[in-house]
């Protein structure tokens, strides 16, 4: 009995494991495309002020994007240099197809992590989401990212809120280089 219990269930394991081999594999869904605006590497400058009483200052940010894990995500590397500082952090992209939104989850090499949405429009992303500091202090902010006809250029604004009040956090433009436009 116990040889044809055994027999049972490696039969039922090997039609199970042929049965998932077989089934077609399943495709990113077409929303995920919109992520493409950051696919590739960027070229970004502009200014930032980390406060709103405080002076403005140049940014450059290198930003290198690259769809993962069968193209139902997209990372984003970068590095951001400002103030004789320099950042990196990462960002996953994604869509949830239940929630019908497009999500953003960061994470920063000072602790910073940050979950987001984005609404799409035309050639607009704007972006919202809130960030958390590793003490525990949360922060608002949106984005507006304007991506030329071309795809090849791109310009952004942040803003934060702090007291109520918003305030322009940074302004910038990019470029991608053409070999990072043919990996969308």
């Amino acid at each position: 009995m116990r040889r044809v219990t055994g027999a049972v269930g490696l039969v039922t394991l090997v039609l199970a494991v042929t049965a998932r081999a077989q089934a077609p594999t399943p495709a990113p869904p077409p929303e995920m495309k919109q992520w493409d605006l950051w696919v590739g590497d960027w070229a970004i400058v502009g200014t930032a002020k980390d406060a709103p009483s405080e002076p403005e200052y140049h940014v450059e940010w290198h930003a290198q994007g690259r769809s993962i894990l069968g193209g139902f995500f997209v990372e984003v590397s970068s590095t951001w240099k400002g103030q004789g500082a320099e950042q990196t952090f990462l960002e996953i992209l994604s869509y949830d197809p239940v929630r019908n939104l497009h999500a953003i989850s960061g994470f920063a090499n000072d602790g910073t992590t940050w979950v987001g949405t984005a609404a799409f429009s035309d050639r607009t992303s704007k972006d919202t989401g809130t960030d958390t500091s590793p003490d525990g202090k949360t922060t608002r902010w949106r984005n507006t990212w304007t991506v030329s006809p071309d795809g090849m250029s791109i310009s952004g604004k942040e803003e934060r809120e702090q007291d109520g009040t918003w305030w322009t956090t940074f302004t910038v433009r990019g470029t991608r280089s053409p070999a990072g436009a043919n990996r969308q």
